[in-house]
């Protein structure tokens, strides 16, 4: 009696339903769709995922699914943990997605509306013949779907690729999406043609190669007055939204405004007396009076119409614009990128609206591309491209899913070449076709510049030493955009000359270069260098630094030091191959490597000692033979070869091999 147990204490976690998202998907054979996941204990542990039926589709552990072949299956998501007395796995929480894999019988051009007012936006996408076959059923094939869009006349209306707002030409396998931007009165029609780049994948019902529709569009003239300098404006609210009104002279006078008359009745519109509109749940129009009375007695009047309709359609648009040089293209995102998705939602014949109210839903058909949420105003949406590939962004009213807008995002390295095998020693010179609206190059800057060196200026970089950096592009308030550059420590050194050059103490007579080559590539120098990113290596990063050039005698008798006799030193050069006018055949592909030039000082016999201290301690012994001369020697010339070096020529007699040949080690 008395005595008190206590019990081990235990977290408990109240949580919403694990969920699964979305309930079902349609896709076509190689098309893939991620499940998303929503509620359940946060953190959330991670959820394995399974599928009844591989042959149909298959599911990876980050829940992307792809088809595979018509039919049915379920994919399973749970949640598991390890129970803390018996130590066994057990399942926390679990949901299913139905999954259907199908054919597409045929396509249709979904436009919201087919009569419009001149200069004004319409989506325009592709679908399946169900709801259910949207562009997540299909856009994201691989081998994929192409799409043709054509007009039958060219003057009513343009159609133009989603995000040619911000200069970005996607590629055909792309453009299930359009934009039709309206500009005379008159009929025309949109066709699309969907071809299967693959008809092994069987995407298409009974072997056919591509799929077409056709949708006709009426574009009428806006309602004028007879004035022209008296356009016939009018606010456009959608049902059940509000609108605060704003003037130019608030603050200065007392702004007053009233409802002056509704049609059909009185419900269509209220007012508070302070430009606060309300809009009612029937459609209808109303008259709007503002009233500024001046402080110095004067009073203004002004009138106008306020109109309450259904939300038809909506639209994505894309910001900030991206400029590129003259004659360059984008075919996609920079990554890196930030961007903006800003909604604009339009009645029936293409009028934009003033002030809305609509629950919007967004969807990707993959989350590890993207990292998008709301912006910072109402109806935007932030993204940051975090890596390369192309996400599905599909937005919809709650309410009305048939409301809806998709777009593709695709998103590549904007900054150029190939980063890949990259070791120490090597010269880049980086570029990208973006500027700012003027015209002007941005900025480049390194993340660790203890490895990389670069020209803020040319985009110029040398790698100093081993280990990962990033290169960074920045246009300030346009695109920052980036790229990682691994650097490998150099597991070969080649030395080489050519043979049909040699050392002499010739008055005029040209220098003997060695070369250098670090890497399995045998290639120094990656990209295509201007005119500024060659002045900045030349001048400023000195890539030759990397090198350390001695000098000494093969014979340990002599007391005299090769210094005395030879001078050598590290060069660097970034010019292409060419035959000299000398008439001396240079036959190096010296933009790709690191230069040793030596000049002739004295006619003795020497050593030559070269130490890549920098990164190598490697030996390599390459023989040079110095060819003495009485007089002036006349050159000779040679063509210009493919090849930079040839083989040797035939060695000399032993005799005057060993009184001739020098060693060259590095």
């Amino acid at each position: 009696m008395g005595r008190k147990f206590t019990s081990t204490p235990r977290q408990i976690e109240v949580f919403p339903p694990f969920r699964l998202v979305p309930e079902k998907m349609t896709l076509i054979p190689t098309n893939m769709m991620q499940v998303m996941s929503e509620g359940g204990p946060q953190p959330q542990s991670i959820i394995h995922f399974s599928i009844s039926n591989q042959t149909v589709a298959v599911v990876n552990r980050r829940g992307q699914v792809t088809g595979q072949v018509v039919g049915t299956a379920v994919v399973h998501g749970t949640i598991q943990t390890v129970n803390e007395d018996t130590g066994k796995v057990i399942v926390f929480s679990q949901d299913e997605v139905q999954v259907e894999v199908v054919q597409l019988r045929a396509v249709r051009i979904l436009a919201a509306a087919t009569r419009l007012i001149t200069a004004t936006e319409m989506p325009v996408y592709v679908m399946g013949v169900s709801s259910t076959q949207t562009p997540f059923s299909f856009s994201n094939a691989k081998p994929g779907l192409t799409f043709h869009w054509s007009m039958s006349k060219r003057d009513v209306l343009d159609l133009v690729p989603r995000h040619s707002e911000v200069s970005l030409q996607l590629p055909e396998e792309n453009n299930f999406a359009m934009a039709v931007h309206t500009k005379a009165a008159g009929r025309t029609s949109i066709k699309v043609t969907v071809r299967c780049m693959n008809m092994s994948s069987g995407q298409f019902e009974g072997s056919l190669s591509e799929l077409s529709d056709e949708v006709q569009i009426l574009v009428f003239e806006k309602l004028q007055l007879f004035c022209p300098e008296c356009p016939a404006e009018q606010i456009l609210m959608s049902m059940n939204s509000q609108l605060k009104l704003h003037t130019n002279r608030e603050g200065a006078a007392f702004v007053s405004s009233r409802v002056l008359r509704c049609f059909p009745n009185s419900s269509v519109i209220e007012e508070d007396g302070q430009g606060l509109l309300k809009a009612g749940a029937i459609a209808g129009t109303a008259v709007l009076e503002v009233t500024s009375l001046e402080p110095f007695g004067v009073n203004q009047t002004a009138i106008t119409g306020v109109q309450v309709a259904p939300v038809t359609y909506l639209r994505m648009s894309t910001h900030p614009k991206l400029y590129t040089a003259p004659g360059r293209i984008l075919s996609a995102f920079p990554l890196g990128m930030s961007l903006t998705f800003t909604v604009q939602f339009y009645d029936s014949i293409g009028e934009k609206f003033h002030t809305h109210n609509t629950q919007l839903y967004l969807a990707l058909n993959r989350d590890d591309l993207l990292l998008i949420g709301p912006g910072n105003k109402n109806y935007t949406y932030m993204a940051q491209a975090v890596n390369r590939g192309v996400t599905l962004v599909g937005l919809w009213d709650q309410r009305h899913p048939g409301m809806a807008d998709y777009i593709p995002v695709t998103v590549e390295h904007a900054i150029e070449p190939d980063t890949r095998l990259i070791f120490v020693g090597d010269v880049i010179c980086f570029s990208t076709y973006l500027v700012n609206q003027d015209g002007e190059p941005g900025i480049w800057m390194i993340s660790a510049d203890n490895i990389l060196q670069t020209d803020a200026i040319s985009g110029a970089v040398v790698a100093r030493s081993p280990g990962t950096a990033t290169i960074f592009y920045d246009i300030p308030g346009v695109v920052k955009t980036y790229r990682e550059v691994v650097i490998n420590v150099s597991s070969r050194l080649t030395l080489s000359y050519d043979p049909r050059t040699y050392l002499t103490n010739t008055p005029n007579s040209t220098v003997f270069r060695l070369f250098i080559t670090a890497g399995r590539n045998g290639v120094n120098l990656k990209g295509s260098c201007t005119s500024t990113q060659a002045f900045a290596i030349t001048k400023m990063l000195l890539p030759e630094t990397l090198m350390l050039c001695h000098v000494q005698f093969s014979n340990t008798m002599l007391d005299i030091p090769a210094s005395k006799v030879f001078h050598v030193h590290s060069n660097f050069s970034i010019d292409k191959d060419q035959c000299e006018d000398s008439g001396v055949v240079q036959l190096i592909e010296s933009y790709q490597m690191l230069l040793f030039t030596m000049f002739a000082v004295l006619a003795s016999t020497a050593v030559i000692f070269l130490a890549y201290n920098a990164f190598l301690s490697r030996v390599q012994t390459v023989p040079v033979v110095y060819v003495p001369t009485a007089g002036t020697q006349s050159g000779y010339s040679y063509p210009c070869a493919n090849s930079p070096f040839v083989n040797p020529p035939p060695p000399l007699a032993p005799s005057r091999l060993q009184y001739w040949l020098w060693s060259v080690r590095h």
